[in-house]
Formats: structure tokens, sequence, C-alpha cells
């Protein structure tokens, strides 16, 4: 059984998929930069709310309990600042709560609409929320966010699961130098 790290999406994949999402709707469009953009969990994208936003700081605010909700763990009650990420995460988070107080949809549904994402888009690999969190580690990673940043952005408890996105991350661009090596100078 592969995990989620091992079905993260490249670089390519990962755009054929912002494409299919734009082929859905507005909630499509807030599941894959929720998860894609600022590495949410499922349950954390089904249940968000508007008033889980600060639209002035750009922030969105992951609470320890809401109502129906509870965090995985501590450390997943969280601020995941989204200023300076793609322009796209803070035009479709605006786009989606300008017209709605909160997401309101169950774990099955938010996964149901990235597979249904990963076939529109006619990826051969499995596509689910997971894999979407794993690319989003793997960013910024790749971008040189450090361990205690990610595991803070991500929500993780342990600062070992950051090391470990960041140590791959290594191995993979240890991978692309290699199989471009004939474009070096």
């Amino acid at each position: 059984m592969s995990s989620s790290k091992d079905d993260s999406l490249n670089k390519e994949e990962f755009e054929e998929l912002w494409e299919a999402a734009k082929e859905g709707d507005e909630l499509d469009r807030l599941v894959f930069v929720c998860a894609g953009h600022l590495g949410m969990r499922a349950s954390e994208i089904a249940n968000l709310k508007k008033a889980w936003i600060d639209f002035q700081r750009l922030i969105v605010q992951i609470p320890e309990k809401d109502k129906d909700f509870n965090v995985k763990n501590n450390a997943s009650a969280r601020s995941i600042p989204y200023q300076d990420l793609r322009d796209r995460v803070q035009k479709e988070i605006r786009r989606y709560f300008d017209y709605n107080e909160k997401v309101g949809k169950s774990r099955y549904t938010i996964f149901r609409r990235v597979k249904l994402m990963g076939d529109r888009a006619r990826l051969t690999k499995k596509v689910y929320p997971h894999a979407l969190r794993a690319t989003c580690a793997f960013q910024l990673a790749e971008a040189g966010v450090n361990a205690q940043g990610l595991r803070q952005f991500m929500g993780w408890s342990k600062l070992d699961t950051a090391q470990k996105y960041i140590n791959q991350a290594g191995l993979a661009a240890k991978r692309q130098i290699a199989d471009n090596k004939a474009k070096l100078w």
C-alpha cells in the first residue's frame, strides 16, 4: 500500500489537476487550493467556515474544536497564512466565501470531488486529498521551508514528519538533476 508521500503529484500533474478543478464548480476550486496549496486535511476542508478565515491578514485559522469538529491532534489547531501563496488561493477562498458561510460537506464528499478532478484530468495515479496535502508539503520543502516552519504550516505533531518531506524533496532534486544533466552547462 502506497503512502500519500508516494502519491504526491509532480508540477505538471498538479497543474493538470488545477485545470480539471477549474472545469468543476467553486467548491472543486476551493478544495484544490485548500488541499494543494494550504495543506489542509479533508476533515478540515469539510468543516471550513467563513469565520475561520481572516480576510484582512489572509490567514485560515484551524480551531482546536468547533461545534462538530475536533482537530486530529493539538498541533493541527493552527494558523495557515496564504498571503504569499499563488494568487489563485486568495481568489478562490474569497470567491467561495463571498456566497457561502461554510463548506458543510462530509469528508467523503471532499474525497469524491478530488477523485473526480483526477478523472477529469486523466491522471493515471491515484488522486485523493491527502496526496494533494503531501504535494503541498513537498512544494514547501522544495521552496526551502525549514522543518519547524513546515511542521507548523501542515499541523504535524512531530518535527520528524517534516524532516522526512525535506529529505525526500532533496532526493527529488537529485533525480531531476540526473534526468536533466545533458541540459546543464
